[in-house]
């Protein structure tokens, strides 16, 4: 991974964590918060959520919802982020293109 797309996912990893915690202290932004809700429905339905993680060890067909434990032409792999602060991030995106650019 090269240092710009290091530095671009530590953003994304801090601005989630904050988004939360203004979540729970009850200072959020509203509207985003309506769109963190429907991310968070949106991944409690994927097949590659485990708790609270998207599953780092499967590959997911993102038309089908087929899902595999090795790679394959097609199939997506579960990003391994603690979902409850990607979904509250503003610059994030789930990697089987479920959600995300909302904000742009």
């Amino acid at each position: 991974m090269n240092i710009k797309k290091l530095f671009g996912k530590r953003n994304e990893i801090i601005g989630g964590h904050f988004n939360e915690l203004r979540s729970k202290i009850g200072i959020a932004n509203q509207s985003e918060e309506y769109v963190f809700s429907v991310r968070e429905e949106i991944c409690n339905q994927c097949p590659l959520k485990n708790g609270n993680n998207c599953n780092a060890m499967k590959w997911l067909n993102p038309n089908t919802l087929e899902v595999l434990d090795h790679p394959k032409d097609g199939f997506i792999r579960g990003c391994g982020c603690r979902l409850s602060a990607k979904q509250r991030s503003t610059l994030s995106l789930c990697p089987a293109g479920f959600w995300g650019g909302e904000f742009d």
